[in-house]
């Protein structure tokens, strides 16, 4: 059916441009559309931003809500902005590291009480959410279309190797021991973790998710996968609990460092960024890890301290990393998609260094594919290190993979692919409990 235009009770429908030339689709109406960036990460604001370019190209009016930390990367964002209220991102960080719920139900409530305050405000013919999971329940109270933002590995179809993360007992009980209880105990920990989602729908009288957590990651009307099906073994157009729109790329609207030019274009380059997220303690050993290759290293250091510019190192806190991918031999990362994804489109391969699960799962379909190796931390001094740098930097298997891949991800039109998703899901009516 039509989707209602709630401001004016008529009748209307949907439609976005694509940004390719071959998209003939056009604008019926201008909608008002919000996007709420739960940026606990830079990534949670990346794809939001970038998505934000699709829809303002269509006419619609856009409205970004996200942490007062964002307006630094806003750059050509012409849109509106909302700043939410602080977000504890510490704890968040924490809460991760040590395998606790990253939110509590007080800290949902919050947010869902927040985010009604918004929605009544701007009163949005449809808002579309990364990692704001307060939206299942608030969205719907609001009677609002609701799309999530996420990746396919977090869908409950999927089947990845769970590998254990760096959770505390994997200092104490090494990697096989712990591996084999988080097997045991992964079901109840997702159950666990399931419980204040659970919690603030039950507040409201909203029915129960389950005792899954990927249940609660992917709740929402419509859910936009931000990547490509092949990646996990589907075909082109394959829905696995929602749309694969392929992958969503976005760096920060920053300049170049002053360095940049100053690089040797006959030296090779290895690009290195563990993200906003990735522990800071860890990047200067990882650096002095990767001096021994005698590369250039391009550094993203988000503010980590001791990372110097010297004849080999060239640093800065932040990076446009699709840039930086392009000039690069190799990527090495936290093993997050984002920062994953801006390899694989330059046809690189990428060394991932991961540290929660979110990282290990992205990690694991790329090793599937052959475009990447995955380390632990631990393993940075040990002869593995030495052997999956060497291989990812001689064998061609890998970058052979990883341009194969930048291939699948290129014949994906995200621009026009939203756009029929969030028709489809207008003229769905929408919302659901």
């Amino acid at each position: 059916m039509p989707a209602v235009d709630r401001r004016n009770g008529r009748l209307q429908n949907f439609a976005i441009v694509g940004t390719r030339s071959h998209s003939s689709r056009t604008t019926v109406m201008r909608k008002t559309i919000l996007l709420m960036a739960h940026d606990v990460t830079l990534a949670h604001l990346g794809r939001p931003l970038r998505i934000a370019t699709y829809l303002q190209a269509a006419g619609h009016d856009v409205i970004l809500a996200a942490s007062p930390d964002a307006k630094r990367f806003l750059g050509n964002f012409s849109g509106r902005f909302h700043a939410l209220r602080p977000i504890d991102k510490a704890r968040f960080i924490n809460n991760l590291a040590q395998g606790r719920p990253v939110f509590d139900f007080s800290t949902l409530l919050a947010f869902a009480e927040e985010d009604e305050e918004i929605l009544q405000t701007y009163r949005p013919d449809l808002v579309i959410g990364d990692f704001r999971l307060s939206l299942s329940a608030s969205a719907r109270r609001q009677r609002v279309p609701y799309a999530t933002i996420t990746n396919a590995y977090w869908s409950p179809a999927q089947s990845p190797r769970f590998t254990v993360p760096n959770l505390p007992m994997v200092d104490y009980l090494g990697v096989r021991i712990s591996q084999a209880l988080f097997d045991l105990a992964r079901p109840v920990a997702f159950a666990y973790h399931a419980l204040p989602m659970n919690a603030l729908r039950r507040h409201y009288g909203l029915p129960s998710l389950g005792l899954d957590l990927r249940s609660a990651y992917t709740d929402a009307d419509l859910v936009l996968f931000c990547d490509v099906a092949e990646l996990y073994g589907a075909s082109p157009g394959a829905t696995s609990n929602g749309i694969f729109i392929g992958p969503i790329q976005w760096s920060p609207d920053i300049p170049l460092p002053t360095w940049w030019d100053a690089l040797d274009p006959e030296r090779p380059i290895i690009y290195i960024t563990l993200g906003s997220s990735g522990d800071g303690k860890l990047l200067p050993r990882l650096v002095d890890r990767l001096r021994t290759t005698g590369m250039q290293l391009i550094v993203a250091s988000a503010g980590a301290p001791g990372i110097e510019t010297d004849g080999q190192v060239f640093s800065a806190d932040y990076i446009p990393g699709d840039a930086a991918a392009a000039r690069a031999r190799l990527v090495v990362c936290n093993g997050g998609s984002p920062t994953s994804m801006q390899a694989i489109a330059s046809g690189v391969p990428v060394l991932g260094v991961p540290g929660n699960l979110d990282q290990f799962l992205n990690m694991h379909y790329l090793e599937s594919w052959q475009a990447g190796l995955t380390l632990r931390k631990t393993q940075l001094l040990s002869p593995q290190a030495e052997t999956a740098i060497s291989a990812l930097l001689t064998n061609p298997v890998f970058g052979a993979a990883a341009q194969r891949l930048a291939a699948v991800c290129a014949h994906y039109d995200t621009a026009a692919l939203l756009g029929q998703a969030l028709e489809r899901l207008m003229q769905d009516g929408g919302v659901r409990p």
